[in-house]
This record gives C-alpha cells, structure tokens and sequence, in this order.
C-alpha cells in the first residue's frame, strides 16, 4: 500500500509517501531524505524502487519533500541546509508517533545532501539503528560542486537559483563529527564512477563512523555506477544491498510477532495520513 501524507510544519506543508508492506502490524520503518535539488522520487524513480523494494521485505518507509523542494510548500530559492534538517528532526518525530512504526526499529536513508542531513540527524537524535547513505556529500564537496562563489554572487544551478546564505549556512554543519557522536551503524552505497561524490567522499563518513568504534559500517561500492545510480544493473544492485542490510540491521524477523495495527484502510487504497 502506498499512502500519502501531509504534515504541517512552521506554517507550511510538508507532503510525502508512505511506502506499507502487506499486515497489520508496526514494522520497522526507514526515513528518506533525497537529494540536493532532488525530490522524493528522486532521479529515475529511485526512491520509488527502493521503497516498494522494501515494502516487499516487511519494512515501511516514509518519504517526503523537504520544504521549498518538490510538492512540499515554499520555493526551492529559499532553501536553506539547516533547514532540511530542522524537516527530518520534525519527520522523524512524527513518524515516531505513527501507529505503523516500531520505533525500537528506524532506520534513516540519506541520498546526497540528504546523506549529510541524515549523519547531522543521527549525532542529533538517537533513535535510529542504521543509516543508509547514498553518495553522501560532505560541505567541502558540495561546495566544490555547487559552485561556491568568491563573494556575494548569486548562484544558478540548472533551473535553480540558490539562497543567499545556503553556503554559509551549509558551514553550520559537521555531519562528519555527528557521525563520530551516533550509535548507528551505517551502510555507505557508492558508485565507483560518481564525479558529483568521488568514492574517496564516502571514505570520509566510513572512518568517521569507524572512528565512534560503537557500531560496524560495510561500503555496497557499485561498478560502473555514476552519481544517480544509472544503468538498470547497477540501479538493482543498489536497491538489493540496501534491503538485505535493512533486513539484517533491523531484525526482520520479529515483523510478524507485532501487534495488529487499529483502524487500516480495508480496500488497500491510497490514503491520506494527517
């Protein structure tokens, strides 16, 4: 069951999808965070895939557009990175107070930037077991790639203009020394040929976690891949490291021992959660 949803948020609306497997029961639920410039479809329906992947396993996942980004409110100029993860610290909470979740059981995925919001969330909030990190950027990097001007220059990517202030706000954070402060364990999928985030990027968030010497890491490094994850081979092989590492991190096999949940839409139908 795919369902949607609308959260209200600093008097705006943050709207996503809630990914369901089959039974009434809380199951252990991931949080996505797509990437810069991106949405919660994300590039070739990577979000989409990964999320009805994981309903299939027994595992719920919630993704949604961050403000200012896809079909939540705001316009994508106004974007700020502290911003993104002021979103995930309230998404998280609110997913923690949904009936479908067993919150002993979270897991948050981060694409991108969404990799960098999703180490900042777990040093923040420790609620989560794992991390599942895709090409994850650091500020360095995105700064090499966004372009960070010299001074005061406004900043167009594509069809994107950029906030005034997104590089130096982007500065605020340390996703590296969050890594260093969370228990969670994390899974890095990179792709070999990524020129966005070179593989040595993702090194960076390996030894940070290796660091905390608290929880394991393990690299998917995907052949041929490039930073969206093209190619329908290396698309499924990302896909498949991220469920089977899901599945073991997050002990599937306690699902089916979980109490029923009150009130499940009986048609299996698309559905709106307040």
């Amino acid at each position: 069951m795919q369902k949607s949803l609308s959260v209200p948020y600093r008097g705006a609306t943050i709207r996503g999808t809630v990914y369901l497997p089959e039974g009434g029961a809380r199951h252990p639920t991931v949080l996505m965070l797509h990437s810069f410039t991106g949405n919660r479809i994300e590039t070739g329906f990577l979000f989409v895939e990964i999320g009805r992947d994981l309903a299939r396993r027994g595992i719920a996942a919630v993704t949604f557009d961050f403000r200012n980004s896809g079909e939540s409110d705001g316009l994508f100029e106004h974007t700020l990175p502290s911003d993104q993860l002021a979103d995930a610290l309230h998404m998280a909470a609110w997913l923690r107070a949904q009936p479908f979740a067993d919150c002993r059981r979270l897991a948050v995925l981060g694409y991108s930037l969404g990799g960098l919001i999703a180490a900042c969330l777990c040093g923040r909030l420790d609620v989560f077991r794992t991390m599942v990190l895709f090409a994850p950027t650091t500020v360095d990097n995105l700064c090499r790639f966004a372009g960070e001007p010299p001074g005061p220059q406004q900043v167009i990517i594509g069809p994107h203009v950029l906030h005034p202030d997104f590089f130096s706000d982007l500065r605020t954070l340390d996703p590296l020394s969050d890594c260093r402060r969370s228990r969670a364990s994390a899974l890095l999928v990179q792709g070999a040929h990524d020129k966005v985030v070179p593989p040595h990027v993702s090194d960076a968030y390996r030894e940070a976690v290796n660091d905390a010497g608290r929880a394991p890491t393990q690299v998917a490094l995907i052949e041929e891949a490039d930073h969206r994850f093209n190619g329908p081979a290396q698309r499924a092989l990302a896909v498949a490291e991220t469920g089977k590492w899901l599945e073991r991190v997050l002990d599937l096999g306690r699902s089916r021992k979980n109490r029923k949940l009150p009130g499940r839409a009986a048609d299996g139908g698309h559905q709106e959660l307040a």
